[in-house]
């Protein structure tokens, strides 16, 4: 619970960019308030989610920067063929954070955006599907993220 609330502090800090009495009174009751009340009741492990991110942030970049280029054949060749649309893909996350964190990062990737995430279900807008088979979407969009990020 400490830690949780040292990182939040630290994010107030950043997002606030004033190292003022007030506002870091202010942020150490936000903090505080976040912390006691919206926390589940298992633990906050700072190490354990450090080291999510450690192992997720490669495997982001990389799906980064291959997405920014397929976006940006794309727009630089109109005349290319798109196949857009809408497809539901599963996730094996089971805590609601982790299938959070999941979706977002798909959002963050260019050429896709998460429509919405019901239970395990993940409904995504894919800019230019390659495969109509769902398997090899699974493989390519979810799997590998999370693969890096959680499990």
């Amino acid at each position: 619970m400490l830690g949780k609330f040292i990182l939040l502090f630290l994010v107030w800090i950043g997002l606030t960019n004033s190292l003022d009495i007030q506002e870091l009174l202010v942020g150490a009751v936000v903090a505080f308030v976040i912390t006691r009340f919206f926390t589940p009741n298992r633990e906050f492990n700072l190490k354990e989610l450090i080291m999510k991110y450690i192992k997720f942030i490669p495997i982001f970049l990389k799906n980064l920067v291959q997405s920014n280029i397929a976006v940006a054949k794309i727009v630089l060749n109109p005349k290319l063929p798109i196949n857009t649309g809408i497809v539901k893909l599963k996730t094996s996350l089971s805590s609601n954070q982790d299938k959070l964190i999941l979706a977002n990062a798909i959002t963050l990737t260019p050429g896709t955006i998460t429509v919405e995430l019901r239970n395990n279900d993940l409904f995504i807008h894919i800019l230019n599907i390659d495969s109509l088979d769902r398997s090899v979407l699974q493989k390519e969009i979810i799997d590998e993220l999370e693969r890096g990020l959680f499990v």
